[in-house]
């Protein structure tokens, strides 16, 4: 099976005064898989914020050293990330601020830790879209994987010229250096021999998978894979 790469754990920025609720919220957090800090005052919260970067805040608004909601609106630094606000504060006039402010989802306490943390997910779905299946060339197999899962059977020279491109993903290698790399002169090879190659590659991935397959043509220059490709087994 090919190796899978896991995700990092979202980092998540606790601000809340009440010492017994920022313990509780970050230790419960943490136990979720994520990696949780606290900060019990904005100012301890910009603090943080200089030597450690995060994936999303928790802010409550009620903070003895200032708004969290006029805080929030002057931290630039934090418009790509996600922030929950959490606060006592129901009225739709205080939502409707704390959105203005820069607030991805606004939670009224009592806030429940399980709520909290499916919030957390949900939120880090929509900032951390998953990355894009690889193909994946098993040089000790002989075999091509697709992102969906299909095995196909590679000749040597399939094999060899795949090698070549997967090192050099979306970026075009010269006819030449695939010659030499295929164990030929390039003074005495034919280029019809690697064009009928590629074609029947394509032929034979499009058959297996039901898909074009992303191997493309560099006028006058070469060929390259326009698709993310790891190599397995070498």
């Amino acid at each position: 099976m090919p190796h899978t790469q896991q995700t990092p754990a979202a980092r998540v920025l606790v601000i809340e005064d009440e010492p017994d609720l920022l313990e509780a919220m970050v230790r419960f957090l943490q136990l979720e898989g994520l990696l949780a800090v606290g900060a019990s005052s904005l100012r301890s919260a910009e603090q943080v914020l200089a030597t450690h970067d995060f994936d999303l805040l928790v802010l409550d608004l009620g903070l003895p050293d200032g708004d969290g909601r006029v805080w929030l609106s002057r931290q630039t630094g934090l418009r790509d990330k996600g922030v929950i606000i959490t606060t006592a504060r129901g009225e739709a006039t205080a939502r409707i601020s704390g959105v203005r402010a820069g607030a991805d989802v606004y939670l009224v306490k009592p806030v429940q830790l399980e709520e909290l943390t499916a919030v957390i997910r949900n939120l880090l779905r929509r900032l951390r879209p998953a990355a894009p299946k690889a193909w994946v060339l098993d040089i000790l197999s002989w075999s091509l994987l697709s992102p969906e899962g299909l095995a196909v059977k590679l000749t040597h020279s399939e094999q060899t010229l795949l090698t070549q491109l997967a090192r050099a993903p979306g970026r075009s290698v010269s006819r030449h250096e695939l010659t030499v790399a295929l164990g030929h002169d390039p003074e005495h090879y034919d280029p019809r021999r690697m064009e009928i190659l590629v074609r029947r590659l394509r032929n034979k991935t499009r058959e297996a998978l039901g898909h074009e397959f992303p191997l493309e043509t560099a006028h006058r220059q070469g060929y390259a894979f326009t698709a993310p490709i790891s190599i397995q087994g070498g």
